[in-house]
């Protein structure tokens, strides 16, 4: 039964009131019906805010109650609801400025790889070009000569592989 009369008298105080019990003696049941009294009121606030979006306003619901707990101390005694407002205003601020960079990192990232998905297509575009154009001039050659070209070729890329390898060596 006292709990029920503590509850009523809790009730009865003012929001200032309750605070004063939460900053100056980390009363938690002060604390818990300062969160029933406005959690609402600032889910709303924050549901408008955000587009709607319920999940980043609960998030920011429990932000705030958080932030009023870590700052507890920080209370002056007077203006509870502007003091949470203010903390509320401020983490949407937050919110905000968080939400823009990850769309301009998003945005920045989408185009570094547009960038590197049309590098790889002119690649490949001048890889068919260059086969293309190598093919019709080796039928330009005769039998022996394209023997010579292909023979030449190869040797070519095996001294190239014996660099790497040789350099790859080297560096270990």
């Amino acid at each position: 039964m006292s709990i029920h009369l503590f509850h009523k008298l809790l009730a009865s105080l003012t929001d200032d009131e309750l605070m004063t019990m939460v900053s100056s003696k980390d009363d938690d049941r002060a604390y818990s019906e300062l969160y029933r009294r406005h959690a609402r009121r600032l889910m709303g606030f924050f549901f408008r805010q955000v587009g709607k979006d319920e999940a980043a306003a609960a998030d920011l619901v429990q932000d705030a109650f958080l932030r009023l707990w870590t700052s507890r101390n920080k209370f002056g005694g007077t203006g509870f609801r502007t003091w949470l407002f203010t903390i509320s205003f401020n983490l949407l601020r937050n919110h905000y400025r968080h939400d823009e960079i990850r769309k301009q990192y998003e945005l920045s990232v989408s185009k570094q790889h547009d960038v590197a998905a049309d590098a790889h297509i002119i690649e490949q575009i001048d890889s068919r070009a260059f086969d293309l154009a190598l093919q019709r001039e080796l039928e330009k050659l005769s039998p022996e000569g394209r023997l010579l070209f292909s023979l030449r070729f190869r040797r070519n890329r095996q001294v190239a592989a014996s660099r790497i390898n040789a350099n790859t060596q080297a560096k270990t």
